[in-house]
């Protein structure tokens, strides 16, 4: 009998980026299952646009579902969907809640889930694994060796998302396209946004088009950094799956640790990735072919944190600092000859 499956995964939209290619996996490993997916609202069109899920369910736990009331709505909902198996991709005691609560019989998560007495299985949260592959080892619970990875994901856009990627791209003119992401959650992690600018210079002298890709909340800085080197800003404009489908006629990404960075590895997109005051040990690398990290001189205080900070401890932000343009600079362009070869 077909069962439905849900995957919880209510973190940053970086995170889900990354549990879409576990949903795909779950839809491989059980194709006559539905799958439900519960995310924020930031990560609802990406999961809408997943060909592999069935249905999503989005958790405004900082808004409308804040609180103990929000978790017995999205419990109620998920019933309603006669849920079967929930991956608890989060660790989070309010994740745990959600499972037991909406009666699910089988419910996976991590053994360092503050909630894991509220589960029926856990398996252990490999902190030296890439995300995916930890995101993946829920399954072996069920007794499934996971399908490897397939990328690029899968997606398919509504006729305004196509519309939107297809203008962006045009916008974009006859030339490589390299994509810069300046922006993240966490400042720490935020190369300094002159030197993306130089870094797109440069760029737009070797005779590629640059477009500044973000959020919202990047819309500002990417304008700016538009106008400082005549590449043009997508920030704002470009849903999560419309940024992946945009990242597939890119050669290259340059971005922080980040979301881009995840969205880009569903785009098989190369990505620069820059790392700051967090490492690429925790998990959280590029994972698209022929990508690589940039990171600074070894420093004693680094990694400060393995989120991220608003703050950089010591007030210096010495490992961003150190990291000059030419490291950057000349992984990408190695990454773009590739390509054109």
């Amino acid at each position: 009998m077909p069962t439905t499956i849900a995957l919880i995964q209510t973190a940053f939209l970086g995170d889900a980026a990354l549990s879409m290619i576990l949903a795909d996996q779950v839809h491989r490993a059980f194709p006559q299952s539905e799958i439900v997916f519960v995310c924020r609202p930031d990560s609802e069109r990406l999961a809408r646009a997943n060909s592999a899920i069935s249905r999503t369910i989005v958790f405004d736990k900082r808004g409308r579902d804040r609180g103990i009331g929000g978790i017995r709505r999205i419990a109620q909902q998920l019933k309603q969907q006669h849920v079967t198996i929930t991956l608890c991709l989060q660790r989070s005691i309010r994740t745990a809640f959600v499972a037991r609560a909406c009666g699910a019989p089988i419910r996976i998560g991590f053994e360092t889930a503050q909630g894991r007495w509220l589960l029926t299985h856990c398996v252990p949260y490999r902190t030296k694994w890439h995300e995916i592959e930890r995101n993946a080892s829920l399954l072996s619970a069920l007794g499934i060796e996971p399908p490897p990875p397939s990328l690029p994901l899968r997606l398919q856009l509504d006729n305004q998302q196509q519309q939107r990627c297809d203008e962006a791209v045009a916008q974009c003119g006859n030339r490589p396209i390299a994509a810069i992401a300046p922006g993240a959650v966490w400042e720490t992690k935020r190369w300094l946004p002159q030197r993306f600018a130089d870094v797109a210079l440069r760029l737009r002298s070797e005779g590629l088009s640059v477009a500044f890709i973000g959020g919202s909340a990047d819309i500002a800085l990417c304008k700016q950094l538009a106008a400082r080197s005549g590449g043009v800003s997508f920030a704002g404009t470009l849903d999560p799956a419309e940024t992946v489908a945009f990242l597939r006629h890119c050669s290259v990404l340059i971005a922080n640790d980040s979301a881009p960075t995840h969205l880009a590895t569903l785009a098989a997109c190369p990505t620069v990735t820059i790392f700051g005051s967090t490492i690429p040990e925790f998990g959280f690398a590029p994972r698209a072919p022929a990508s690589v990290v940039v990171e600074p001189p070894p420093l004693p205080c680094r990694p400060c944190t393995d989120h991220g900070r608003r703050q950089c401890p010591r007030g210096t932000l010495d490992c961003m600092h150190s990291i000059v343009v030419e490291d950057v600079f000349e992984r990408v362009r190695t990454i773009v000859q590739s390509s054109l070869a």
